[in-house]
């Protein structure tokens, strides 16, 4: 792998004479594998002058960008990223979700009309936005992993493996504990020298000197110290001094690399050391070293929404520091003063991940750790300690009381949100959210102001309704009943309020007992959602994913105050397999089902030649997105565009070329438009695009940007003639309920350039 370093700067830029050799530019690394494969890590202010050394490279661009956080010192160069603005660009970016930010909004977030003259959508290269966890995917012939940093807020570490070498990009990383090396005790400095072992080059967030570190912890970087230890107890190569602080000038940061390069030495390590420059390039050799260190997919999806964190501490002013961030994650919090309330709060919330004081009133955690972790029916509980020390002094040993983390008091309340974010990804299982949970135990719809209760018991006793004739469970027998309600709960929800998310994991069979509920399906890359059915007391929801191992197929969304009977999907499939009244029964329900789906797809089928909504989805898709524009008082554009001359073309060039040209002006619809905007083949020769959270001035860019993507799509395609179309929109700051008003103003405004264009 061919490595340059574009920017090595922490936190702000420093652009100057004495910072001249080391650069002043903020972080990027570009990688390029030997197949000629790009990988950028990080767009600080360095992206800028990758991108014009791209321009005089042979195009067009196929460029992998990989951000680890988005503070403002790893994102700041992407407007100024000149590849981003051409056409043939195709840009492929990867990072970790921020704190109730997408990583698409927290790039468009720098690039709106109040800070900057372009927007994010009006960039003419194509975007592709992939949000990761810990784990790994590839990217071609490259295999990438990520794991979770110790910063303030979710970063990740990339490892980059490929061509027999691996580059480790770690930054922005602060210690675990403040413990020097060799020997490393806390287990979040293991698992980052797990994640670093045999790298062949590690890039290391190295902001500090250990004096500095002093008075800058929970900042969120390393000092040099610890950056040569973990780099020598991994067995590491190389390692590259980086993130540069921007009061160390040039002569600084040479005498923290020979105070490194003479860390290494003493410990007669083989290790090298060098301070990252600016422009600095090397071919990265590897040893061979291609074992994968982590197993699970980076692209899987583990929302902690909804999780339940039980916090056990009798210091009210840690529980405050919780309540004011974990909530804006949607995080469920219980708080309890002791270790045995604690044991007995667990019985009742089954926490998915629990904070507890190392010193309570009535003993040390250690000796309530495995309690909390039996009731709880998980082994892998994570449960984070809270010590009074900055040493291995308090950490727990012994095999029954193994903590999962621990965090030194007083702590960071940032730091703390990142650390429990990234354990309930690495431990999560189907996702509860507030409305599945019993009434007295929703904490995440109430304001963050407002302090976490102590939770009283909750009678979740099942209901003997869901037996009643017409039910599929009505053949079954009283000693069935009972089995298969055994490990059954019953939950209440609130009308409108989300019971199954499509693609959650499916451990959870519903059983209506009163109330109702509507299904929906997502359709991919598309804002459209189609309407599946309604189904009411005595009907079952959610089994499907329990039969099929797969993830929800369609999410299911209450119309009224609804209880419910969950089922978890091991008890509900053996019971199938021990009745067959209740197998038949359940056939009948899958028939029925499948017919009403014949009858919908009949009615809703997406348009045969194009792909796209017909008219009937389109009026109801308008409908959802332009409810949820007004909720968030945005405006919208649609655009109408008609195809000229088609009878003409088909007649001169036979209906499969006037095909070909439906197909194009769609495809040059979708390519000009954003994922969350909607395309739909409106008419035999009439197509119209919904442009959500879109400015009256937006619509001649979109316009202008299709009639160049047609003229390139229809050379690129060898149609035998230019594609002509007219096209008209309207502008709304408050939608209407229905399209028609705004579809008749853009068929105006479309008539009357036509009538322009012909005098």
């Amino acid at each position: 792998m061919h490595l340059r370093f574009w920017g090595t700067r922490g936190s702000i830029p420093t652009p100057g004479p004495k910072t001249a050799f080391f650069g002043g530019n903020t972080s990027c690394v570009e990688v390029r594998t030997k197949s000629g494969t790009t990988l950028v890590l990080d767009c600080g202010t360095g992206i800028r002058l990758l991108g014009l050394d791209m321009l005089s490279r042979p195009g067009p661009h196929r460029i992998h960008l990989l951000i680890g956080h988005t503070h403002w010192d790893h994102i700041q160069g992407f407007p100024f990223f000149t590849p981003a603005f051409l056409p043939g660009t195709e840009l492929n970016i990867y990072g970790s979700t921020a704190f109730q930010h997408s990583l698409e909004e927290s790039l468009s977030g720098q690039m709106q009309y109040s800070y900057f003259p372009v927007k994010l959508q009006d960039l003419a290269s194509r975007l592709h936005y992939t949000e990761l966890e810990e784990g790994f995917f590839r990217i071609g012939e490259v295999l990438v992993e990520t794991q979770y940093l110790n910063h303030t807020a979710p970063t990740i570490a990339y490892r980059i493996t490929c061509d027999g070498a691996t580059v480790a990009y770690v930054t922005d990383h602060e210690p675990f504990w403040n413990s020097p090396g060799p020997i490393f005790q806390h287990p979040g400095d293991q698992r980052h020298i797990e994640f670093l072992r045999g790298a062949d080059l590690v890039i290391h967030d190295a902001q500090y000197t250990s004096e500095e570190y002093r008075t800058k912890l929970g900042w969120g970087h390393s000092p040099g110290d610890y950056v040569t230890d973990v780099a020598m107890a991994a067995g590491a190569a190389t390692v590259a001094l980086f993130h540069h602080d921007p009061a160390h000038d040039d002569e600084t940061i040479k005498q923290i690399q020979e105070i490194q390069r003479a860390r290494a030495a003493a410990a007669r390590s083989s290790l090298e050391v060098f301070a990252a420059a600016e422009g600095m390039e090397l071919d990265v050799i590897g040893k061979g070293w291609e074992k994968a260190v982590v197993q699970v997919s980076a692209l899987e999806r583990r929302p902690v929404f909804g999780r339940r964190v039980l916090i056990v501490t009798h210091h009210r002013a840690d529980v405050v520091a919780m309540e004011q961030v974990l909530p804006e994650d949607g995080l469920v919090l219980t708080a309890v003063s002791n270790g045995r309330g604690a044991v007995e709060m667990a019985r009742e919330v089954r926490p998915d991940l629990v904070i507890i004081n190392g010193k309570l009133t009535d003993g040390d955690s250690a000796s309530f750790i495995q309690q909390l972790r039996t009731i709880s029916d998980k082994s892998d509980l994570p449960i984070i300690v809270l010590t009074e020390a900055k040493s291995e002094s308090e950490m727990l040993y012994s095999a029954e009381s193994t903590a999962t983390d621990y965090m030194a008091r007083p702590f960071g309340p940032p730091m703390l949100r990142t650390r429990v974010r990234a354990w309930l990804a690495r431990t999560s299982g189907p996702a509860l959210f507030p409305e599945e949970l019993p009434l007295t135990l929703r904490t995440a719809e109430k304001s963050k102001a407002e302090p976490v209760k102590e939770v009283e018991s909750v009678d979740t006793k099942p209901d003997m309704d869901i037996f009643l004739s017409g039910s599929p469970f009505a053949a079954l027998t009283t000693e069935q009943r009972a089995r298969l309600i055994a490990r059954a709960s019953e939950h209440t929800y609130t009308s409108g309020q989300v019971v199954i998310r499509q693609d959650d994991p499916g451990g959870t069979a519903y059983a209506i007992i009163s109330g109702r509920v509507r299904i929906l399906e997502s359709v991919p890359d598309s804002p459209m959602e189609m309407f599946l059915g309604e189904l009411g007391p005595g009907e079952i929801f959610g089994e499907i994913g329990g039969l099929r191992y797969r993830p929800r197929s369609a999410s299911v969304v209450t119309l009224e105050r609804t209880r419910c009977l969950s089922i978890p999907a091991e008890d509900f499939v053996q019971m199938l397999r021990e009745s067959p009244e209740l197998s038949m029964a359940l056939l009948r329900v899958l028939a029925g089902r499948l017919y009403e789906a014949d009858r919908l797809l009949a009615r809703y089928a997406p348009d045969p030649l194009t792909g796209l909504p017909g008219r009937r989805a389109f009026q109801e898709v308008y409908q959802r997105l332009t409810a949820g524009a007004k909720r968030r008082r945005a405006s919208v554009v649609l655009l109408v565009i008609d195809v000229l001359h088609l009878k003409d073309i088909n007649d001169r060039f036979g209906y499969s070329v006037g095909n070909d040209v439906l197909r194009t002006v769609a495809d040059a619809l979708i390519e000009s438009s954003r994922s969350s905007d909607l395309v739909a083949r409106h008419g035999g020769d009439e197509f119209a695009l919904l442009l959500i959270e879109a400015a009256a001035n937006d619509a001649e860019l979109v316009i202008n940007r299709v009639q160049q993507k047609l003229r390139q799509l229809a050379i690129y395609r060898n149609l035998p003639l230019t594609i002509e179309c007219h096209c008209g929109y309207a502008f709304s700051q408050n939608p209407p309920d229905a399209p028609d008003e705004l579809l008749r103003i853009a068929d105006e405004d479309m008539q009357g350039k036509g009538s322009e264009k012909a005098k």
